[in-house]
Formats: structure tokens, sequence, C-alpha cells
């Protein structure tokens, strides 16, 4: 009796896993989400606030230490739930531009891009996410931790917060 119960038990987690497999075999290894914000602030302000990785430890809501390398092309950013985040600067244009390429310690890698222009007195924002996550099962456990674009809203209602008049 108790040798079925685990036999049973058994195939329903080796159906459980292959039906999480497929799952994640549906889904794209490469995600991007994107996200246009208006701030009051000017782009210069924006820039020098996105740009300015040593502080964004004050302002983030989710970071709980960064460490920068001396030439502050590097950075870890280390989350409040336990991972790391490595990431490497590719562009940064004063009130224009910042791309940055950026690796977990959870599997998954990709790019972030902000572009900046002037719109009336303050600043239009788009801002771009592309996530790859090669392995099947840990984009189907993604997926239903963390859907598309939830860490570029948080990340971006922060932004807003510290940028904004008070």
């Amino acid at each position: 009796m108790i040798r079925k119960a685990l036999l049973a038990l058994a195939a329903l987690a080796v159906l459980a896993l292959g039906g999480l497999y497929a799952w994640g075999l549906s889904i794209p290894a490469t995600t991007r989400t994107e996200r246009e914000v208006q701030f009051a602030a000017s782009p210069e302000g924006v820039h020098a606030r996105i740009s300015d990785v040593r502080g964004q430890k004050a302002w983030r809501s989710d970071i709980g230490k960064v460490e920068v390398s001396s030439d502050g092309k590097q950075w870890t950013e280390f989350p409040d739930d336990g991972s790391t985040l490595a990431f490497r600067l590719i562009e940064s244009r004063p009130a224009s531009t910042f791309v940055i390429a950026y690796k977990s310690s959870l599997g998954f890698e990709g790019l972030w891009r902000a572009g900046l222009e002037p719109d009336g007195n303050g600043t239009r924002g788009v801002f771009a996410e592309e996530v790859t996550i090669p392995n099947p099962f840990l984009r189907a456990i993604g997926r239903m931790t963390s859907p598309p674009g939830q860490h570029l809203d948080l990340y971006l209602q922060d932004l807003r917060r510290v940028t904004e008049p008070q």
C-alpha cells in the first residue's frame, strides 16, 4: 500500500517537472520590456541619478549593498533577496543614454537601456530591459515568481520618487 502511494507520488513529481520543463520550453529565452516615463526633472538630473551607481543604495528599495570597481565601469549589486547582479557599463552619455549589461547569480543575464530627452520642463525617458534565461526550468519559475517588467517597474517607481520635486 505504501509502495503504491510512493510510486504514485513519484509519478506525479515526474509529470509536474515534465510540465514545468515543457512550459519553460514554450517561453522565449529572451524577453524584452519597455517603458516610457515622464519626469519633472531635467535629463541631466535623471542621468546623474541613474549613472551614480555608488549612490543607488540610498534610493532603491530593493538593494542592500553596491560594490563598485575602481574605474567605475563594473559593479555588483546585492539585492535584498540574497542574489548578486554583476554589471558592466556599455555606454553613458550625459543627459542622453545609459546602457549596461548584467549577469545574475540566479541564472539570467541581460541588457538595460535608458534613453533620455528633454520634454517641456522635464524629461521623457524610454527604458528597456532585455532578460535572457537559458534554462527552461528557470524560465518557467522566473515567469511565476518575477514576471517580465516587474523589476523595471520597481526601479522606475523608485527613480520617480527621487527625481520628482517634493
